[in-house]
């Protein structure tokens, strides 16, 4: 029954911290201020499925690059199941978003995921239609309509920490993975100051509505997922917890570079 478990647990480990990231709101000025994220940054994540520790989780800013003959973004998200759970499950994930250099929305988004479940995704943000065009492995989906603004799931992690937080305040945003687009709302609920092997943390806690949420979100009663993020300007996730009916998700903040 253990092994059911991991497996259905990291079976749905994507859709999972996809999920997560959808909470993140793209919306703020950053050109009133400095960006809180610098190319060669680092910031690792151990996970782990209740109490078995499951792999690690690394979100870096890549060198500046060129799309279409313009400077964009680029930002990448690396998933690696460990020695333990590779035997019962497997799983290498690539995720990769790029954004205008303005950093006012995505331009492309990709996603190759190795082991049990495969997938070679790509999609493509065109802007004077305001669409978004998902493939897997080549095959096409029809276009979907995205407003102006609209970010990726990797990219939206850095859009973030680009805004302020106030207890209390609702936010809204807008974020597709190509298959989807939808608004999503959430709350800040209080300050917390959480203490983890990495250090302590002074922290905005995060609640997210996820009444949009499918998957396993949808299989399960009264999931939840909270994200405690620094209350600092660099505005970085410590911990980010989902319950499900398989269990709790939770990704630990290991460290920053």
């Amino acid at each position: 029954m253990q092994n059911q478990c991991i497996k259905l647990s990291l079976a749905y480990f994507a859709v999972v911290l996809t999920g997560v990231l959808f909470f993140f709101p793209p919306f703020g000025n950053a050109a009133e201020k400095a960006l809180p994220f610098f190319v060669g940054e680092e910031i690792e994540y151990s996970f782990r499925w209740e109490m078995i520790k499951a792999g690690k989780v690394n979100f870096k800013v890549l060198p500046i690059t060129g799309l279409n003959g313009k400077k964009v973004y680029h930002f990448l998200l690396e998933v690696k199941s460990n020695q333990y759970i590779d035997k019962l499950y497997k799983m290498r994930a690539r995720l990769e978003g790029f954004t205008d250099i303005e950093f006012t929305q995505s331009l492309l988004y990709k996603e190759i995921q190795s082991g049990k479940s495969k997938k070679d995704v790509l999609v493509q943000f065109d802007w004077e239609n305001k669409t978004a065009t998902y493939s897997n492995f080549g095959g096409k989906r029809d276009p979907i309509e995205i407003p102006y603004g609209t970010f990726d799931p990797v990219s939206a992690f850095y859009k973030m920490r680009a805004i302020n937080f106030e207890t209390d305040q609702n936010l809204s945003f807008s974020v597709t993975d190509g298959k989807k687009s939808f608004t999503q709302k959430g709350s800040v609920i209080k300050r917390e100051i959480l203490t983890l092997p990495s250090g302590t943390f002074d922290t905005y806690v995060l609640l997210p509505q996820i009444n949009h949420f499918s998957g396993v979100f949808k299989k399960s009663k009264n999931p939840s997922v909270r994200v405690w993020v620094t209350a600092d300007d660099k505005k970085i996730p410590v911990r980010i917890k989902v319950k499900v009916f398989i269990g709790s998700f939770i990704f630990d903040l290991v460290s920053i570079k």
